[in-house]
């Protein structure tokens, strides 16, 4: 019989799970570890991970990845992203914009390849579900997998697709503050023991902490904060920061500099050996008043005299470097009970949860503030979230728990009555809409601490005649008072509707507090499931063509025909998305971008030489491995070039390297023709020719290219014309207020 695991999916470790007549934790790796090291390391394209991977650092660094789980659902432009990616002794491995996502999307490079970090984590998963496999001898299939309570949509979203590369049918994702909850066994509380706890859960990489009341062997999640940047990595730093200084003043030389220096492999090697004596230091020092760091023929100096060194750290000096992170800790505390109107006295005891939370200073300082009595630990708090999740994962039935949406009416699943926990939105939704000024404005649509699952209607109006295309923003409330962009997607109306028709919204939250939503016109009654972004391809897809309607539309030199051609093909292309399951299907969704990028210059031609802005991105996404390096380079160059300055001059430049490759471009227009021919029969045939012209010229079969070019450019012609016509009425895209 399949088996359900408990995952805790760790920034450092990461641990598993499984509940029978008991809770116990599946040993992991070669040594049989509680802890398996949340670190993937690449070799001539194969994965290893564990433990032993980070052992031998200085044999896979720079093709070494650890703290993935910082990274995922991560914007490129995230400051704490841009300093991982500054770090590269802390974070040997690339960090890039993945190419083909969106402009925020981030990339993982080992080898030369880009990775997403749900790829990256999932080798993580796949290690612990063939671990978890193996001791049980049986097959597992289904996971609960534990994420920090402050994730965001997109990051869940990434942690599922994680999931789902691994091979793991996920549960719930539970929260990890929740998780450890259960593991200390919270919900044996009979109904008469209410009670309030705030889960403290002080991780290798991140922050954690939540409210949470219980009753009755159940409890609803209150409040949730933390600080995804704060964690053992941070106080790890911290020690390696100080021995570096001591060494320096002691022998008087420039360490950092000379680190600096040397050859990769030899850096790579004593930093490896640095990163295992700070981290045994720590743990000595949880029990110990004095550890060493130690290093002997591991470092040379210039003159290859050699630089052995023996660095004592008191309990004492440990705690000034610690004092000021777990004082940050105690004002996330502060803030959360101020936001969620909890008193401390209200709370019976603060758990500690997290291999950090192990350091004696945490439970001192949390004791001085909030009372000892108050402040409790188990034997082992690194392991309680992989426990908790068990026990749930142990309770939860092994089904697919996705809501469906492709039926007419949306059905939620009833509240979890076999598990634990009433879970609660952490975060308020809010849709954009237009005011009658036409400035935008923030509709909230979900509140925070909802119970979930949960469906909202709401009713909002277009505003213009007969609009085609409509798009849906959706954002949430910033730290500094803005608004958070979270994702969007498109719907049409193909029949004409006047202003202030009427579309009703079904927004439909899950116990991962994942949005889907549906439309439904007034005027027709017609229900359609809206794609909306989760964060790669998806979102760069939809951006591109959001980006693409507010250019064409806004621009006054554009003709009305040309708009009405270029709106009538962008509905194509939104029915095609949400025609489509959100599944995996990022090749569709490159293709259609390509599609996109590709349109709307064609709307926007005044000056002949504007197409080749499109044809020179067509030969890079489409024909990239004809087109020499060197070129493809100067085409990026060149159209980078225009965008900033509009010099004509660069047009021509871009145009004579184009004129080139002009056999990839005629080629290119079979393809067009099959996507946006009306009639199938055209369609079928272009989108066949295409294929057929392809096959000749990866074969390097001149003659059947030029045959069948030969045969069928005559017909290309005669249909390529037929495509003028337009069903285009209106330039809005947006939706106002009742």
């Amino acid at each position: 019989m399949a088996k359900a695991i408990g995952i805790d999916l760790g920034t450092t470790n990461s641990v598993v799970a499984f509940k029978d007549t008991a809770v116990r934790i599946i040993s992991t790796g070669a040594n049989n570890e509680d802890l398996c090291r949340s670190c993937v390391a690449s070799k001539n394209g194969t994965f290893d991970v564990g433990n032993h991977v980070y052992t031998q650092w200085k044999r896979y660094a720079p093709n070494i990845v650890v703290s993935v789980k910082r990274l995922m659902g991560g914007a490129i432009s995230d400051d704490q992203v841009q300093k991982m990616k500054a770090d590269r002794d802390a974070y040997p491995y690339g960090i890039k914009q993945l190419t083909g996502g969106t402009e925020e999307s981030v990339a993982v490079v080992l080898e030369g390849r880009e990775y997403t970090p749900e790829q990256i984590s999932a080798e993580i998963l796949k290690r612990l579900k063939e671990d978890a496999s193996r001791k049980l001898n049986d097959e597992v299939t289904h996971a609960v997998i534990t994420v920090p309570a402050y994730f965001s949509q997109k990051q869940k979203a990434a942690t599922r697709k994680a999931a789902e590369l691994a091979g793991l049918k996920v549960q719930r994702l539970l929260a990890e503050p929740s998780a450890a909850a259960i593991s200390y066994g919270m919900d044996q509380y009979g109904p008469d023991e209410a009670k309030t706890f705030l889960v403290y859960d002080f991780g290798g990489g991140t922050f954690d902490i939540s409210i949470l009341m219980t009753a009755n062997g159940q409890f609803n999640e209150m409040a949730a904060g933390g600080d995804r940047w704060l964690g053992g990595d941070d106080i790890d730093r911290k020690l390696t920061e100080y021995v570096y200084t001591q060494i320096e003043v002691q022998q008087g030389i420039d360490l950092r500099n000379l680190i600096n220096d040397l050859p990769d492999k030899a850096r790579f090697a004593f930093i490896g050996h640095m990163k295992k004596e700070v981290e045994n230091a720590k743990k000595v020092l949880s029990t110990n008043t004095v550890a060493s760091v130690c290093s002997y023929g591991d470092l040379e100096t210039e003159d290859g005299d050699p630089i052995d060194f023996e660095i004592d750290i008191t309990r004492d000096t440990f705690n000034s470097m610690v004092r000021p992170l777990v004082a940050r800790s105690i004002e996330l505390i502060e803030e959360l009970l101020v936001k969620a109107a909890f008193p401390i006295e209200a709370i019976d005891n603060i758990l500690l949860v997290g291999g950090s939370s192990c350091i004696p200073l945490v439970k001192e300082m949390l004791s001085a503030k909030y009372g000892a009595d108050k402040v409790k630990s188990s034997e082992k708090p690194m392991l309680s979230i992989a426990e908790g999740a068990a026990i749930l994962a142990h309770s939860l039935p092994m089904e697919d728990a996705a809501v469906e949406l492709d039926s007419e009416e949306v059905i939620l699943p009833e509240p979890d009555t076999t598990g634990l926990i009433f879970n609660t939105t952490k975060r308020a939704v809010y849709m954009e809409v237009e005011e009658a000024n036409g400035q935008k404005a923030y509709e909230k649509i979900i509140d925070v601490s909802e119970a979930l699952p949960l469906s909202v209607n709401r009713k909002f109006y277009t505003t213009s005649d007969n609009q085609k295309v409509l798009e849906v923003k959706l954002f949430t409330p910033a730290e500094d008072g803005s608004y958070e962009f979270v994702n969007s997607g498109f719907f049409t109306i193909s029949e004409n509707l006047p202003k202030g028709s009427g579309v009703i919204f079904t927004f439909t939250v899950d116990l991962d507090e994942i949005v889907d939503l549906k439309v439904k016109p007034d005027a027709t009654g017609k229900s359609t499931r809206i794609v909306l972004g989760r964060g790669n391809f998806d979102t760069a897809c939809l951006n591109e063509l959001s980006q693409s309607i507010q250019s064409v539309l806004s621009d006054s030199n554009i003709s009305v025909a040309q708009k009405k051609e270029f709106m009538e093909y962008v509905q194509t292309c939104v029915d095609k998305l949400n025609s489509k399951r959100r599944d995996d299907m990022d090749e569709e969704w490159k293709t259609i971008r390509s599609e996109i990028v590709s349109s709307k210059p064609a709307a926007e031609v005044r000056d002949v030489n504007l197409v080749y802005l499109a044809i020179s991105q067509i030969l890079e996404d489409v024909f990239g491995k004809y087109v020499s390096n060197s070129d493809s380079m100067k085409m990026a160059d060149l159209r980078q070039q225009y965008e900033q300055t509009h010099n004509p001059a660069i047009l021509a430049s871009l145009k004579q390297v184009c004129e080139e490759y002009s056999l990839f471009t005629h080629v290119y227009l079979y393809s067009i023709l099959g996507e946006r021919s009306q009639n199938p029969s055209v369609a079928n045939k272009a989108k066949s020719l295409f294929n057929e012209i392809m096959g000749y010229i990866n074969s390097n079969n001149a003659t059947g290219l030029e045959n069948v070019l030969a045969q069928n450019d005559g017909w290309l012609g005669e249909n390529l014309k037929a495509l003028g016509g337009s069903v285009w009425d209106g330039p809005g895209t947006g939706l106002a207020r009742g």
